[in-house]
């Protein structure tokens, strides 16, 4: 049972750690209504815990308001320890491709130990593989970016590593009990990626591109600040941190790693860079994060006891007279920003991660005991001296600086380190695992989502706005100043300065809303803008954040026809994705396809095709397809676009059934609100495009709705992303390519003109049209490369695309099955093994004794207190009075039953089939094992040679065809290059940027908050107006302790470690 504590009248769950965050405090969501001038304001809130870590590290665990998972910040000196987070690298091809392989190596110290004998072959595949890349990244730090030859050479290069690798992991799977597994999956999107790999035009790979920062020095100020504690309810300003943190002697800076920029929310990703946080500072391994099943079969069974589990802690929940709430108080302001403030509706137990004077102080806050320790060598040496020891005694491996003490009858391993003559403890793996999975659910479903609407709907009037501004800057200032500069252009500087329109605008006096001071275009309550106040934090702080610094190179091409090319190859790509992924499921999914589609356009030749090839049981199927798909749609096309599309997605399901069903539950349990967003908007969309084309509404079936989110589904994800994540995306630059074709129109017929009338007939007339000669020049070159380019990219369809479909996949899936089926016929004795491994696995169930009555009966009051308003809250009781207690009685005599029933009927049907079922698997795997025996050492090594050889003949195969292709497409790829130098090389250098500090913050200010910094540099006490009363007050007073780094004339005492951020309405 979990433990609850109530405080001002809100209920908390109590989560036990071994060690408590050193600090952790909560801060609010901003949001403006969408009706009022603060109209896209949003400012996500978050609550933060933090732990200290050795060096002068730490890490936070961040739980946003708007997120399902935590974000991780960690703040480390160690160069190397940011080469082994994962995270993707598109900046480098070398880099990012080890990047890729690396999860495998990650995840493969998480498997249940020992590793099987496969496991450690692929392991060592993995090695080599990333040892081979590694010697690439030098050289590809040393290629310009106009090599284009040499750029190919790297891509051909990294990709024969890849495809060596996948040939070793081939080979390991010719066993009816391997297969090529997860390091499959990451060798193809490492392949995958590689292929499409784009190469900056403009700036050669850095280091850092590389996440390689080992030649990063320290800034001039070493000066670190701690986190910023609001102290004085009744203040708005923040207190400046009495103590502030060292850096010490090392020579590194102190990056900042975001998993955000790295890895986003993705699960996977987070818990493998907890996993590798806990290696490489020697924490704990967390029992959550190993032992992990490998096999497919026991993950689906890992993810229905953890549902099981999820569905039995929120019963009790709900049958709980003592729930924890979480607790939201909302503040509105005249001026339409709204505050929501969320205390979690849990609490954090355990030993405080602070500074003891001791070892026994230390210990003595988890026993209560005062014993001396025992001092032992290792590890084995302190578990033989406890084993006959009572609870409470400890011992101290000083060496490994380990204490292991006996708490409540178990062995517990602590961990600390020491600075400043203090002990600081370590927490487990466990613990921040804790924190991650809580992260989960900091707020619940509900609040969640409504707070995701709200900021989609405050989102809406703002995106528009921005678009408007966006595009009318565009025309007023990069397209003017560039029309101007064509009529300016050869003429005198005087001349430009004095008659050239200026652009300059006057200098901002005051701010006028929130969100124009947060998009820049006001004044913060200091009087600096947001810019100007970013900047200057910047020049103060001793962090760097740990990201590339050249972004991959914009789109070359805008126009629509590539924009449509790009389309149509990344619906295609969904194909070939799934197809390459698994290639029998793909190649029986293309099949299925091909029989839905049949049986709608040529019903009698796929029937007699179908007899000749002995396949008569699939005939009965094609008048079913056919009632199916007229349900669908209507007319012969759409019905056979419908079918076909319908069983290749039921193929492609049931091929992977276990990771469609996994990924289903997780998405509609996590991101529901996103979904519902989508979903209507994709609905929305597919109703219109079918209402304003009449030839597709008369298509709609009996059940248009399907239809509908098939025509939607991408827009309407693409104008959610629009709209929640804007930039120059399709719209936007769709409007600037049309809006850039209209100026050069200008430049070509009007400057002329323009420019006689600001320099004369000679001297500007005439020269006009000179100049406008020699533009039509450049504009026809750009238009050649274009069109040039847009035939070489056709060119490449059949090399990539229809290759892979029509060759390849069939290719793999074919040779697939029958290596399989070779493999199987070649090792019976070890198929025989596997079956009595089923007999005697262990039982980790009792069906019957773990039975459980539903804890949901019973009646609960319909009357309480719902609104302020007195009116309002007696009409919601008398409905409640009326509807709850006959919907209660059902619930008790009829759902609540049925739904025990079930579950009894289902733990009988387990308990019978069990032993069953391991009786038949201990007879099949006897049989076997003793016939597999002789079979596989005679003829069965004929079947197993076989399985070899084809495996061999068909990497062979693939392996020259593969560098054939990759061979022509680079020599494709170096004439589009070359090409694109030749014509944009002027233009494509003032589309580039580099990455820095000030476009990391003022891309997301929030993010502001999240670093370490003073009074002066509080970004929320600066944003609001001296109106606002922004204070911090504690959650929970405790005692306080010494810093972990003193100054050295420091003398105040450590500020609380909990506060909250706390905003009230004036």
């Amino acid at each position: 049972m979990s433990d609850f504590q109530t405080t001002n009248g809100q209920t908390q769950i109590l989560i036990p750690l071994q060690i408590k965050p050193y600090s952790h405090k909560a801060m609010p969501t901003i949001t403006g209504s969408a009706f009022s001038k603060e109209a896209g304001t949003v400012l996500y809130g978050f609550y933060n815990m933090e732990y200290l870590l050795p060096g002068g590290d730490r890490i936070r665990l961040i739980a946003n308001h708007n997120q399902k998972t935590v974000q991780l910040m960690l703040f480390t000196h160690d160069p190397q320890l940011l080469k082994l987070l994962p995270g993707e690298r598109p900046s480098s091809l070398v880099a990012d491709t080890i990047d890729k392989i690396q999860r495998y190596r990650i995840r493969s110290e998480s498997y249940k130990k020992p590793l099987s004998p496969a496991q450690q072959e692929k392991l060592q595949l993995a090695n080599e593989c990333i040892n081979s890349l590694t010697l690439l990244l030098k050289k590809e730090r040393r290629l310009k970016s106009h090599d284009h030859i040499g750029h190919e050479a790297l891509r051909r290069k990294v990709i024969s590593i890849i495809e060596l690798c996948r040939d070793g992991n081939r080979m390991l799977a010719n066993s009816p009990i391997v297969s090529e597994g997860a390091l499959g999956y990451l060798l193809y999107d490492a392949h995958k990626a590689a292929q499409h790999h784009q190469f900056n035009r403009i700036h050669a790979v850095s280091r850092q591109d590389q996440m390689d920062f080992t030649k990063i020095k320290r800034k001039k100020n070493n000066r670190l600040l701690s986190t910023p504690v609001h102290a004085d309810s009744s203040t708005v300003a923040t207190k400046q941190c009495a103590d502030t943190i060292t850096c010490g002697k090392e020579s590194n800076p102190c990056f900042v790693w975001d998993s955000e920029l790295h890895i986003g929310h993705n699960s996977n990703d987070l818990d493998d860079a907890l996993r590798t946080i806990c290696q490489h500072y020697k924490l704990i391994p967390a029992p959550s994060l190993s032992d992990l099943p490998a096999n497919r079969f026991a993950k689906l069974e890992a993810f229905f006891r953890q549902l099981w589990r999820d569905g039995q802690d929120w019963m009790e929940y709900l049958s709980s007279t003592e729930k924890p709430t979480h607790k939201t108080d909302v503040s509105y302001r005249s001026n339409g920003v709204s505050i929501t403030q969320i205390t979690p509706y849990y609490k954090l137990k355990g030993l405080a991660q602070k500074g003891y004077a001791s070892l026994n102080e230390l210990v003595m806050g988890l026993t209560d005991s005062s014993k001396e320790p025992i001092q032992a060598r290792t590890l084995k040496e302190a578990r033989r001296i406890l084993g006959p020891l009572a609870n409470d005694h400890w011992v101290v491996l000083a060496k490994h600086q380990q204490i292991i003490l006996r708490l409540n009858n178990k062995l517990v391993q602590l961990n600390y380190f020491i600075k400043d003559n203090l002990f600081y403890p370590l927490p487990e793996g466990q613990d921040l695992y804790t924190l991650s999975q809580i992260s989960k659910r900091h707020i619940y479903l509900p609040e969640r989502a409504s707070l995701k609407i709200k900021g989609f709907a405050s989102r809406i009037p703002i995106f528009f706005k921005n678009f408007f501004k966006s595009i009318g800057h565009y025309i007023v200032h990069d397209l003017q100043e560039e029309f101007f500069n064509q009529v300016h252009a050869t003429h005198p500087q005087n001349a430009q300065n004095q008659d050239a329109p200026t652009s300059s605008r006057l200098p901002l006096q005051k701010r006028n809303s929130v969100h124009e001071a947060l998009e820049s275009n006001g004044l913060l309550a200091n009087g600096q803008t947001l810019e100007g106040f970013i900047k200057e934090h910047i020049n103060n702080s001793p962090y760097v954040i740990a990201r590339a610094n050249h972004p991959p190179s914009p789109h070359a091409y805008n126009n629509p026809l590539h924009r449509s090319l790009g389309l149509l190859r990344h619906i295609v790509g969904l194909f070939i994705d799934t197809g390459e992924r698994n290639p029998i499921v793909g190649s029986l999914a293309m099949a299925a396809y091909v029989y839905g589609a049949g049986a709608v356009l040529a019903p009698n030749a796929l029937a007699d095709l179908l007899t000749k090839l002995h396949l008569k049981g699939l005939v009965s199927g094609i008048e079913p397809t056919q009632k199916l798909a007229h349900w669908m749609s209507h007319g012969t096309r759409a019905e056979a676009v419908s079918a076909s599309i319908t069983y290749w997605q039921a193929t492609v399901a049931g091929g992977n059934l276990d990771k469609f069903f996994i990924d289903a539950v997780s998405i509609l349990k996590d991101d529901l609100a996103e979904v519902a967003i989508i979903a209507a908007l994709a609905l929305s969309l597919g109703y219109g495009i079918t209402k304003a084309i009449p030839s597709l509404q008369k298509e709609m079936g009996d059940f248009p709705y399907t239809n509908y989110a098939a025509l939607g589904g991408k827009g309407g994800a693409a104008v959610y992303d629009t709209i929640m994540h804007p930039g120059d995306d399709w719209l936007l630059g769709t409007c600037k390519w049309f809006l850039k074709c209209v100026i050069n129109t200008a430049k070509l017929v009007i400057a002329p003109f323009f420019e006689g009338y600001y320099y004369g007939y000679q001297d500007g007339f005439v020269r006009g049209w000179g100049k406008s000669g020699s533009l039509a020049k450049r504009l026809a070159k750009q238009f050649f490369t274009a069109i040039i380019d847009l035939l070489l990219t056709i060119l490449t369809i059949p090399l990539l695309e229809i290759s892979a479909l029509l060759i390849h996949i069939p290719f793999r899936g074919i040779t697939n099955i029958i290596r399989k089926l070779l493999a199987t016929l070649g090792n019976i004795k070890t198929i025989g093994q596997l079956f009595l491994n089923i007999a005697q696995r262990p039982s980790l169930n009792n069906y019957i004794a773990d039975f459980r009555i539903s804890r949901l009966y019973g009646f609960a009051s319909p009357l309480g207190h719902f609104s302020d308003r007195l009116l309002i809250n007696i009409g919601i009781n008398i409905l409640r009075f009326v509807f709850l207690p006959p919907l209660q009685l059902i619930k008790n005599i009829l759902i609540l039953p049925l739904f025990d029933l079930g579950s009894l009927s289902f733990r009988l049907s387990l308990s019978v089939i069990n032993p069953i079922s391991r009786l038949i698997a201990y007879a099949l795997g006897t049989i076997l094992v003793t016939a597999g025996g002789a079979w596989d050492n005679s003829l069965g090594l004929i079947f197993s040679s076989s399985a070899t050889g084809l495996t061999l003949i068909c990497n062979w195969l693939d392996n020259k065809m593969g560098e054939l292709k990759q061979y022509l497409l680079s020599l494709i790829e170096i004439v589009r290059g070359e090409l694109y130098h030749w014509a944009f090389v002027e233009e494509d250098a003032q589309a580039h940027t580099t990455l820095n500090e000030l476009e990391y913050y003022c891309s997301q200010p929030r993010r502001f908050e999240l670093i370490p910094h003073d009074e002066s540099h509080c970004l929320l006490h600066n944003l609001l107006d001296k109106s606002t009363d922004l204070s911090q007050t504690d959650l929970t007073q405790e005692t306080h302790y010494d810093k972990l780094f003193k100054a050295p004339s420091s003398t105040a005492s450590e500020p609380a470690n909990q506060e909250r951020c706390t905003l009230h309405a004036p």
